[in-house]
């Protein structure tokens, strides 16, 4: 498995790093009513996911910046929810994750003209970050509802696979197979849309230099070691071994530190702009 950038906990080679308590993958038991084969029918939405490095001599300061001014000036917008991360054991410091209702809502005129209009405070917060990882995402498969405390992310970037094949093996039997896994709440499968990138790009003022990544499956779950369990069972789908899936993979797993929605900038106290 590899990453990007500086790690804060470096990924072992080829092994999901141990968390206590972790079950075995023997010990996993699939769900005596498993899901059915293939992913739900989904509305296709759009996500922008974030991974990042902070300093940690500024994480305080930038989280308040986040949950008071940041994320509600996004949220409310085009974006219908934003979650926020911290590494458990990741190759970034932090992720964060915003929805719309339809990829194309990523490019509406209220989002564009924020990126067109950067203060200098802003600009200055910028150097805050490093490593960073951006991808403009299709929402193409979801299986399961809510959101875990614990996130797992399979990342993907490079595979020497074809697009259908990876597609297919992610949203037909990865994601399917992970959500079987018990206390596994949810299991989707993201994957990046250069042409919306491309057309966001256009009017950004900063950011241009981001990196990249091709797909992401999503793991939603209650505690670690129940993500880092079902994150074990991968080798155990024939295609993800096949398309040799794991050497283009980077595995993590996050903590929430805040989420927002819509309905959230209606509440009393509300300073959002």
């Amino acid at each position: 498995m590899r990453g990007f950038g500086r790690r804060e906990a470096p990924l072992m080679q080829t092994k999901i790093a141990p968390v206590a308590a972790v079950p075995q993958a023997s010990a996993i038991v699939i769900r005596e009513s498993p899901v059915p084969a293939g992913t739900e029918a989904v509305n296709e939405r759009g996500a922008l996911a974030y991974w990042f490095d902070i300093a940690p001599e500024v994480r305080e300061e930038w989280l308040d910046w986040y949950q008071h001014d940041h994320m509600p000036s996004r949220v409310g917008t085009t974006f219908v929810s934003g979650r926020c991360y911290e590494a458990l054991h990741a190759a970034a410091s932090h992720m964060v994750l915003f929805e719309t209702t339809e990829p194309e809502a990523l490019l509406a005129p209220s989002y564009m003209a924020l990126l067109r209009q950067v203060s200098d405070a802003d600009r200055q917060r910028r150097g805050w970050y490093s490593n960073t990882i951006r991808v403009t995402c299709r929402v193409s498969a979801r299986i399961g509802k809510g959101t875990g405390s614990v996130l797992g992310v399979i990342r993907i970037a490079g595979a020497k696979a074809k697009a259908a094949d990876v597609r297919r093996c992610l949203a037909d039997e990865v994601v399917p197979a992970l959500a079987r896994v018990p206390r596994i709440g949810a299991a989707w499968l993201i994957e990046s849309d250069p042409a919306l990138r491309a057309r966001m790009d256009a009017v950004r003022v900063t950011g241009h230099q981001d990196g990249s990544a091709d797909w992401a499956v999503l793991i939603e779950g209650g505690h670690e070691s129940d993500i880092a369990g079902a994150m074990a069972r991968l080798d155990d789908v024939a295609s993800w071994r096949a398309l040799g899936l794991g050497a283009a993979a980077t595995l993590d797993r996050y903590r929430l530190l805040y989420t927002m929605s819509q309905s959230d900038r209606g509440q009393s106290g509300d300073n959002a702009p």
